[in-house]
């Protein structure tokens, strides 16, 4: 019996290799950073070739530092930064343009001019989504304005595609439905292409990739002459669901990473939300598709990126834990809408401020305020996800790389008056593709397999009264408008 599920997780600032056992404990991981580029205001741009190489040689890796034979490889799985676009030559595989972060605010003159034309109703009836920069479409329409090249011989990919693409040796050019569902050109409900929004935004369709559910085999990977099967691929955010087992209606997840995404699985049921909040794709298995609603917080863990490389503030994302224990400023606030707010908002025009500062304001307030803001965002959307769905979320499992931030955590279940689950396993992005991957490859036969597997490390209590919550979120509101009224 082979051994070992292998994971590609390809985040937005790193690219993860992660081997799985069979008790969903990860044995090894091989990681490195992938660089951004900021060539103007709201304009984030990665190196498609540079992700690409980075995986393959954190596969190699793998396998020679830690002396694993890829004959014990039963399956790999994909799990990818959603939304960044990639247009590349098919017959090279190599791209034809830069990666378009799906950060990136720098197509907002096309989508201005399609929500001018009106095009708001039927983008969400369709796609779940609201018309914005941060998905697909623009970005796709903003590559095809800028490159000289035969459309025939493009081809577009979210970074699923890319990576498929390539270590298929050019060979499968697929998605997944959970990747599609992001691009704002895939319907939801019909579960294709559509054409009338692919007329809309002068998309061609031939530069489309097959869509495919989440449990199929989509293609192999030769790794000097053995070839290892690439069964599962999904969404970073969907995997993330998937790896916390929220596998029944009304249970959620929030990913602390780059940004924050909330979760929460809706069944077999698409809520479309008065809110701001996405419809999307939780995933695709044996012919049945599972829903979710899903919130976006822009900057999580780039805004503790932006004190310690811009404002010098710490030298490690670490430190700010014992920085924020050691304040007792509860009045100041930080709003970090450096690429503008995500939902509830979807402000692209708003920048970022800090509120409150005073003459003995420190670092160390400044550090709290920059935690507290990414508990307040996470709150607005758990406040519109309730309304939404019209549940009430008791429970909440987190990973990423700031859910290790105790104090953040312990603000969060405070100030949202809800329960915190920690799993033991931090890799749970990575872990969602190795589960998806074992179900379809026969490694694991069932989710009652799975749910054996979970551990929990820790798990956080509100400590503040209901009251005082409230209030410290209503002034967390407050920071918002003033913010906005700053144009």
């Amino acid at each position: 019996m082979k051994k070992y599920v292998l994971a590609i997780d390809q985040g937005t600032t790193s690219s993860r290799v992660v081997l799985v056992d069979r008790f969903g404990d990860v044995k090894h991981i091989e990681q490195m950073t992938i660089g951004q580029s900021f060539p103007f205001d709201g304009a984030v741009l990665q190196n498609a070739e540079e992700i690409y190489d980075s995986v393959v040689l954190l596969i190699d890796r793998m396998f020679k530092r830690h002396d694993v034979d890829p004959k014990d490889i039963i399956a790999m799985g994909i799990t990818n930064q959603r939304e960044t676009t990639i247009l590349f030559d098919k017959t090279t595989g190599k791209s034809l343009y830069h990666a378009i972060s799906w950060q990136s605010r720098q197509t907002e003159e096309i989508t201005n001019k399609w929500i001018k034309k009106g095009y708001d109703d039927i983008v969400l009836r369709k796609t779940g989504l609201k018309i914005n920069p941060y998905f697909s479409a623009s970005k796709i329409r903003y590559i095809l304005d800028r490159i000289n090249a035969d459309v025939e011989n493009v081809r577009f990919g979210t970074v699923d595609t890319y990576l498929l693409y390539r270590l298929t040796n050019n060979k499968v050019h697929k998605t997944d439905v959970t990747n599609a569902s992001r691009t704002m050109i895939f319907n939801i409900e019909t579960l294709i292409w559509d054409e009338e929004l692919l007329q809309m935004f002068n998309i061609p369709k031939s530069i489309l990739p097959e869509v495919c559910a989440n449990d199929e085999l989509y293609g192999y990977y030769n790794y000097n002459g053995i070839d290892i099967p690439i069964y599962g691929m999904i969404g970073d955010q969907q995997s993330a669901l998937f790896g916390h087992q929220c596998f029944e209606p009304g249970e959620a997840k929030v990913t602390y990473g780059t940004g924050c995404f909330m979760l929460m699985n809706t069944g077999a049921d698409i809520y479309y939300s008065d809110n701001g909040l996405i419809s999307t794709i939780g995933w695709r298995m044996k012919n049945k598709t599972t829903y979710a609603l899903e919130g976006s917080v822009f900057m999580g863990g780039a805004a503790v990126k932006w004190i310690r490389d811009r404002l010098g503030i710490i030298k490690n994302a670490s430190e700010t834990e014992k920085l924020a224990a050691s304040s007792n400023d509860d009045t100041l606030y930080v709003v970090p809408a450096f690429v503008g707010l995500g939902a509830p908002y979807w402000d692209n025009q708003v920048r970022g401020s800090i509120l409150g500062l005073k003459s003995h304001t420190t670092k160390a307030d400044i550090a709290k305020a920059t935690l507290n803001s990414i508990a307040y965002q996470v709150n607005d959307l758990l406040e519109v996800m309730d309304k939404d769905a019209k549940v009430n979320i008791q429970s909440i499992s987190v990973d990423g790389g700031a859910s290790e931030n105790r104090y953040l955590m312990q603000f969060q279940s405070s100030i949202s008056q809800v329960k915190l689950i920690q799993t033991a396993e931090s890799e749970v992005t990575a872990l969602g593709a190795a589960y998806l991957a074992g179900l379809a490859s026969g490694y694991w036969n069932s989710f009652e397999e799975l749910k054996k597997n979970r551990k929990i490390k820790q798990i956080f209590h509100p400590l503040l009264s209901k009251d005082e919550a409230k209030k410290r979120y209503e002034k967390w509101l407050l920071a918002v408008k003033a913010t906005q009224s700053f144009r």
